[in-house]
């Protein structure tokens, strides 16, 4: 695995959870139902703490932080694996949909499609199940991402990968045959958008990004759904701290 270093203004707290997420996932071994809920909560916390760090003039600091309580909240009432999945990919989707609107300045087009996922996902989950929401709430978290990497990209080139993973992300939600399917469809999506944005936020990432890549490849060669959605969790979790830890370091304090 990649080793952050973690030696920004927050370094020592990034680091510690990177201890924990290795722990957590060890204590956990032969039990894919607890590994995917270490990916998804350790995910769900990093992009907390990238909307903080990114957040530079406190806008959505309140919001930021009374999302993290709700986590913290769920995470400590929250029992059946259904309740808990839904309350990482929720808390996932929202400090995406706060960090869409902080690349997305005063762009109208983008706060109109920023308003347009929130509706549509809160419309789907209204008579929904469990998973069906969780589904949910990794399918509205796909094209928030891809906004951001386009933000970031600002004409480097990289908009056509983007719309390739677009693309697949299109495919692989018409071929799925249930939710469990569209679920990893949505986060396997997420973990490639997640390398080029790790990219594009500073080109010095590519080595690490690609041996999380390599990992993530190596450890999809199983058919078991459920390794699969562990995969892509943990996967995106180490790319989100991998850029967070590293934006961390090179931001002004």
């Amino acid at each position: 695995m990649v080793f952050p270093p973690g030696q920004g203004k927050y370094g020592a707290d990034l680091m510690a959870q990177w201890r924990r997420y290795l722990e957590e996932y060890a204590e956990a071994e032969g039990d894919s139902e607890r590994q995917i809920l270490v990916g998804g909560y350790h995910s769900a916390e990093i992009f907390g703490s990238l909307s903080l760090l990114l957040d530079r003039e406190e806008r959505y600091r309140p919001l930021i932080e009374a999302r993290i309580g709700y986590f913290r909240e769920g995470a400590r009432r929250a029992e059946l694996f259904e309740d808990r999945l839904i309350n990482a990919t929720f808390t996932l989707y929202n400090h995406l949909n706060t960090l869409s609107r902080l690349f997305a300045g005063d762009n109208t087009e983008a706060g109109r499609l920023i308003a347009a996922v929130d509706a549509a996902v809160q419309q789907r989950v209204e008579a929904a199940g469990p998973i069906e929401r969780a589904t949910a709430a990794l399918g509205a978290s796909f094209p928030l991402l891809s906004l951001m990497t386009l933000f970031v990209d600002q004409g480097r080139g990289m908009a056509s990968a983007v719309r390739q993973i677009e693309q697949r992300f299109a495919e692989g939600g018409r071929l799925a045959g249930s939710d469990w399917e569209q679920a990893l469809n949505a986060l396997y999506r997420l973990v490639e958008m997640m390398q080029l944005f790790a990219i594009l936020s500073d080109a010095e990432l590519r080595d690490q990004v690609q041996q999380i890549a390599a990992r993530f490849k190596e450890e999809d060669q199983v058919s078991d759904l459920r390794l699969k959605l562990r995969n892509g969790f943990c996967r995106t979790f180490e790319l989100a701290h991998l850029v967070t830890t590293h934006l961390d370091e090179i931001l002004p304090a």
